[in-house]
């Protein structure tokens, strides 16, 4: 039998996908760069903080700091977060900690956070942040989205895709 480059090409089963499924590669990207637990802490920060500390803390990261070597000679590690907080707040976060710190760990089913480092810095409202920064995308991004697209036959999906992914980049900057 003959086969030629068309038949190697994978077919189109018209099965309905999610967009989840279709934008992997795209969100890989952007998702890699914190791990799972900062990931979720900075995606649930308003639910865990509440509306008051959500307006004047932000979490800035995970550090990892180590603290024994069990029997097993493994070496064990303490998580700690480390949160912004604006210096009017900072006294009222330090007293609500310990209840943070368990919303979290209740989350992830485990304790997956030991303490939390509080940093005093000024953070401006939320509201006022997104307005007053414009954000660009690099030709990289912009290239990198393109490319994942490309394939696709349907103009209208391709045109929103491209803007769920610059809008995407421009989030995460």
């Amino acid at each position: 039998m003959h086969m030629d480059k068309k038949n190697l090409k994978q077919k189109r089963t018209f099965v309905p996908q999610s967009i989840g499924d279709t934008l992997r590669k795209v969100n890989r990207k952007f998702s890699s760069k914190f791990n799972r637990k900062e990931f979720v802490i900075n995606s649930k920060w308003p639910e865990i903080a509440g509306i008051y500390f959500k307006e004047y803390s932000e979490p800035l990261n995970v550090s990892r700091v180590r603290d024994f070597e069990n029997d097993l000679g493994e070496t064990v590690y303490k998580n700690y977060l480390n949160v912004s907080v604006a210096p009017a707040a900072a006294i009222e976060f330090q007293h609500f900690k310990d209840t943070i710190i368990e919303k979290i760990n209740t989350y992830f089913g485990y304790k997956a956070i030991t303490d939390l480092r509080i940093h005093q810095n000024y953070i401006p409202k939320y509201n006022n942040m997104k307005q007053s920064k414009k954000k660009q995308i690099d030709k990289d991004d912009k290239e990198f989205v393109k490319q994942n697209i490309k394939e696709f036959r349907n103009s209208d999906l391709k045109k929103s895709l491209l803007n769920l992914g610059n809008k995407i980049i421009t989030e995460d900057k």
